[in-house]
C-alpha cells in the first residue's frame, strides 16, 4: 500500500507523520504535548467512588483459591522436574 492510499484510508492528525518510524522519545513527547493541550474542568472537586471492602467470607474464598492454585502448581512442578 502506498503512503497516499494509506492516508486516504486512515484518519490521522495533520501534524503527526504517517509513514515515519518514531522513536520512543518522539512518541513520549507527542503524547505529553497532547496531554498538556487538554483542559480538565476540576471545578466540582475530586470525585472518588468508594468501594466497599471485601467481606471476610470473600477474602477467605479468594485465599482458598490462591492456596489451591499454589499447591497445584507446586505439585505439577515437582512432577516435571
Amino acid at each position: 500500500m502506498q503512503k497516499e492510499e494509506y492516508e486516504e484510508w486512515m484518519s490521522t492528525d495533520e501534524d503527526i507523520p504517517v509513514a515515519a518510524t518514531l522513536t520512543d522519545l518522539e512518541i513520549f513527547q507527542a503524547v505529553c504535548e497532547k496531554d498538556q493541550a487538554i483542559k480538565v474542568d476540576d471545578s466540582e472537586g475530586e470525585e472518588c467512588v468508594e468501594e466497599n471492602p471485601p467481606t471476610n467470607a470473600e477474602m477467605r474464598r479468594t485465599l482458598d483459591i490462591l492456596i489451591r492454585g499454589v499447591q497445584y502448581r507446586s505439585s505439577n512442578f515437582k512432577k516435571t522436574v
